[in-house]
């Protein structure tokens, strides 16, 4: 499996986590609505930054994510900022976008989503 890149460090600028409900909410006619759990495992999708201090590390970042990932449709490994423990993500919809930092086009910013089922 592949793993995240050493190289891109997850930046907290703008991070987020959305863990997805594991409850069915049933409307009543009167009284308050019903919950029950229906789901031991929910997706959790992270919004993150990821900054590449190169252009040569911008280039390897394409490149594991297009063939190593197949495009972002791949699961790989990656340290959860928040546990620290190791999980498997992907790319949310297997995509992101790069933004260069400077005019030389040699910092790079990545924004994405990372998903995981947990």
């Amino acid at each position: 499996m592949a793993t995240f890149p050493a190289y891109a460090q997850i930046l907290y600028k703008d991070y987020s986590q959305k863990k997805e409900s594991a409850l069915l909410r049933t409307e009543m006619d009167s009284g308050p609505p019903k919950q029950a759990k229906v789901r031991s495992k929910v997706m959790i999708t992270r919004t993150v930054r990821i900054y590449l201090d190169s252009k040569a590390n911008f280039n390897s970042f394409e490149t594991w994510y297009a063939d190593d990932l197949q495009m972002g449709s791949a699961w790989f490994d990656f340290v959860d900022p928040v546990s620290g423990s190791t999980i498997q993500a992907r790319f949310k919809d297997g995509g992101y976008t790069a933004q260069p930092m400077s005019a030389a086009m040699e910092n790079w910013e990545i924004a994405a989503q990372i998903e995981s089922w947990t």
